[in-house]
């Protein structure tokens, strides 16, 4: 009983001696699934979610809440009648970032995140596909770059790439380290401090 006593002490200073920062988030994510046969960032999506965030030393530790679109989309012509196609994931995403200040107004960052598939369709031609189960969870990694505009106000750039795969390739097959489809993407966000 004196050893949980003292440890709530220390976790109690502790917490009431860090300063805790609070915002929004809202910008674009543009995205691409690898292992699809299509290239490019052609998917384009919203992110929007809350942030919070405290120093510690030198670093800003940030954990963040948002709704992301993912996926992949393939280009098509306007003279072409074929309607393309179109994979959409949107996730709930949980992001853990480190943030290092290195010049004036800007910040290296890098983190690890987890996700919740919400939602998921895929269309070719404009007719939904019933194929691969996407996995429920997706875990990536990112690194990023933040500038502070104004005093309340941060514009972040950020990619992201999925560590395992959100689904197995439509043939089944794997060699070495691709072992299926991959999401990246590179999002512009705004952060607000309340």
């Amino acid at each position: 009983m004196n050893r949980l006593f003292f440890y709530a002490l220390i976790i109690n200073g502790i917490c009431t001696s860090q300063e805790f920062n609070a915002g929004i988030i809202a910008g674009i994510n543009t995205s691409q699934v690898s292992g699809d046969n299509l290239a490019g960032f052609n998917k384009l999506g919203t992110k929007s979610g809350v942030f919070i965030n405290t120093m510690i030393h030198k670093f800003i530790g940030q954990l963040e809440l948002q709704y992301i679109n993912k996926g992949s989309r393939e280009r098509v012509d306007e003279n072409d009648y074929n309607e393309g196609y179109k994979f959409q994931l949107n996730y709930a995403e949980i992001p853990l970032t480190i943030k290092v200040n290195t010049y004036k107004n800007t910040f290296i960052e890098f983190g690890l995140s987890l996700a919740y598939l919400l939602k998921s369709y895929e269309k070719i031609n404009g007719y939904e596909e019933f194929g691969l189960k996407v996995n429920k969870y997706e875990y990536s990694t990112h690194i990023g770059i933040d500038y502070l505009i104004k005093e309340r106000l941060v514009l972040n750039t950020r990619i992201s790439n999925s560590i395992l795969p959100i689904r197995k390739h439509s043939s089944g097959q794997v060699y070495r380290w691709n072992k299926g489809q991959y999401n990246t993407s590179i999002s512009f966000v705004f952060y607000y401090y309340l």
